[in-house]
């Protein structure tokens, strides 16, 4: 059996992950906004674990770990202020609205807040055309 023997770089072996995985995603009708925040917490992983900085394998691969963590914090933080801001933005709620508004329940003395009233809503929405809601 002959064996080929190929030198790559650790660049030229990021690039190719992720061309092979674009190709993945591509080759299925998957973009990457269908894979969300777990895209982007795989390109903070997978980035930092060919990253120059982190030291030995062993370190890199355990600050990928860390950064995958931090990468859905940061995701989860973003999202929820992207949602914010529409919700500004379409006037359902105001800049004055609190927390407890927001969110109802036992920091709204017990009533419903907006967006527990919106969930609310959702889900009779979903019931009502046969679904069921999570």
């Amino acid at each position: 059996m002959n064996k080929k023997l190929i030198r790559l770089t650790e660049s030229d072996l990021h690039r190719i992950v992720e061309e092979s995985v674009a190709n993945i995603l591509s080759e299925n009708g998957m973009e990457e906004g269908w894979l969300g925040d777990k895209w982007n917490q795989t390109k903070s992983a997978v980035g930092t674990a060919f990253s120059k900085k982190g030291g030995s394998m062993g370190q890199r691969l355990q600050n990928a770990r860390k950064n995958w963590n931090t990468q859905g914090e940061l995701n989860g933080l973003n999202n929820l202020r992207q949602q914010l801001t529409q919700m500004l933005d379409a006037r359902q709620i105001t800049p004055q609205t609190t927390v407890a508004q927001l969110v109802g329940g036992k920091y709204n003395n017990n009533k419903f807040g907006t967006m527990t009233s919106m969930a609310a809503n959702r889900r009779g929405q979903i019931l009502r055309r046969g679904g069921t809601a999570y």
